[in-house]
């Protein structure tokens, strides 16, 4: 965050309880991604990004997909991320989404443990009253990516 100074970043970071709750719905965008990056290479970036789900989450998470399929270096990723927010003059919702999107894929580019993100990293961008319904969306995420992942092994068997 090398653009931002901190008195900058905790100003436009600033939403409301409705806001963060609307914001849920990247963190289940975002562990998607991160499953799928982990798990399925670039195929299967592509193909996430050809998806309603990344549709859906708008210009800034497919733009920032393609940079990470594209950058260096996670400081190339950063920059290049950061000033688009900046440039864009975001706050609130959107500068929460945003920041979100690119420290879930900076994190994923440096080889962070995938429950770590989603456990610490991203639930500090929601401060304390909120960090526990960011832990327990990721989980709820999770728990259904594992009956999805169960129904398909039982269905090809």
């Amino acid at each position: 965050m090398q653009n931002m100074d901190t008195e900058y970043f905790a100003q436009r970071i600033q939403c409301s309880r409705n806001d963060k709750q609307e914001c849920l719905q990247t963190i289940y965008t975002m562990a998607e991604f991160a499953f799928v990056a982990h798990g399925g290479g670039i195929r299967a970036v592509d193909d996430f990004l050809a998806s309603s789900r990344a549709k859906n989450a708008g210009p800034f998470l497919e733009n920032a997909i393609q940079i990470y399929m594209d950058a260096k270096s996670v400081e190339q990723l950063r920059t290049v991320l950061y000033n688009s927010i900046v440039s864009s003059n975001l706050s609130g919702l959107q500068f929460l989404n945003s920041v979100i999107v690119t420290e879930v894929l900076a994190a994923l580019r440096e080889g962070e443990d995938i429950d770590f993100i989603f456990t610490f990293l991203v639930p500090s961008f929601f401060g304390i009253d909120f960090e526990d319904s960011v832990r327990q969306a990721f989980q709820n995420y999770r728990r259904i990516a594992q009956l999805r992942q169960r129904d398909s092994k039982s269905a090809s068997v």
